[in-house]
Parts: C-alpha cells; sequence; structure tokens
C-alpha cells in the first residue's frame, strides 16, 4: 500500500523549499505520495515558522485538531519540523503527546530514519541537532513541476540579531558549495 503524506507549511520560502525536500525524501524512501486532505494522510507533517508569535500558536492549534484523525486512525504519524520544532524540542512532545516526530530543518534528511525509529521503539522521536551543512548531502535529487522552484544556497544566520530567532532555529550561516547548487539547477 502506498503511504500518503500531508505536509503543511507555515512561513517563509525556505520552508516551502524545505516541505518539498521532505515529500520527495519520503518519496524516495518510503514511496509516499503527496495528498492535499489530511484526513487521507498516512503521515502529517507541519512544517514550522518561529517568526511570528501567531504562526507559532497556529501549529497548536492545528496539532489539537489533528489530536482526533490520530484516535480515528492509530496508525498516523505526526510529525513536527521546521523553526518550533528547533525552538521547543521535547517540549512539543510534552504539550501534544500524541507528535511521533519532531526534527528541525538541518535534520529533515533524517525523516525516514525517525520515522523508522519511531515505529520500532514505539516513542516519539526527536533530532533538532544543527549537524554542519550534511543535510544537502543526503537530499535526494529536487522535482519540480513547474518552470521555477526554490533553490537554497545557505541557511542559517551567524549575526545573532537581539530580536532574531533565526541563528537559533536554523543554525549558524553556512553556505552550500557553488558546484552542488549548479547540479541542482541544472
Amino acid at each position: 500500500m502506498t503511504r500518503k503524506v500531508y505536509i503543511r507549511t507555515f512561513g517563509c520560502q525556505m520552508n516551502e523549499y524545505d516541505s518539498a525536500r521532505m515529500a520527495d525524501v519520503l518519496q524516495q524512501s518510503e514511496g509516499a505520495v503527496a495528498t492535499d486532505d489530511p484526513e487521507q494522510a498516512d503521515i502529517i507533517l507541519l512544517n514550522t515558522c518561529s517568526v511570528r508569535e501567531k504562526a507559532e500558536d497556529k501549529v497548536f492549534s492545528d496539532l489539537g485538531r489533528i489530536r482526533q484523525l490520530k484516535q480515528d486512525k492509530p496508525g498516523l504519524l505526526i510529525g513536527v519540523g521546521g523553526c518550533v520544532a528547533s525552538q521547543e524540542g521535547e517540549a512539543i512532545v510534552k504539550r501534544a503527546p500524541y507528535v511521533d516526530v519532531v526534527f528541525g530543518p538541518q535534520t529533515l534528511h533524517r525523516l525516514p530514519d525517525l520515522i523508522r525509529r519511531r515505529i520500532d521503539s514505539g516513542r516519539a522521536q526527536v533530532d533538532i541537532s544543527f549537524p554542519e551543512i550534511e543535510k544537502f548531502d543526503h537530499l535526494p535529487p529536487a522535482r519540480t513541476d513547474g518552470a521555477s522552484a526554490f533553490v537554497s544556497i545557505m541557511e542559517g544566520c551567524s549575526k545573532y540579531c537581539s530580536y532574531c530567532v533565526v541563528p537559533y532555529t536554523r543554525g549558524e550561516e553556512v553556505h552550500r558549495p557553488f558546484d552542488d547548487v549548479l547540479v541542482e539547477v541544472a
């Protein structure tokens, strides 16, 4: 049976890019296909944003609605990724114990492994580490359904402005090798 994945994206263009890559990773590893209907999904992922408090509140509101889906379909896997995941980590599972995986923007390539570990152990899996630019080395080639696509050239920030969460949620600034970017856009 082909698994269906529903991904809800909050926030910036980086999250749009990351959500597309989550779909690619799950398609390659699990044969999962995207669905626009969370009720049809076997995997629901919320790719979160913590720049605005309202976006963060929406995530927990959505998790409350998804809880009922999980009660009706116990095999449903729920994941929270993105910047709220990086910022909150284990606190998400404490607040919403029905969440199966929590992963940051730099560990989305580990999503299939996190899902397998969740299934094998029966325990929620949290990986919000900031490995050096390793994410790009483990992502499948990007699939595009049109004439344009997001391409990540760099991620994170090293400025640590007093008003900004980016260094804490996306990590230090890292640049992809030029040749890797060229391969992706070719």
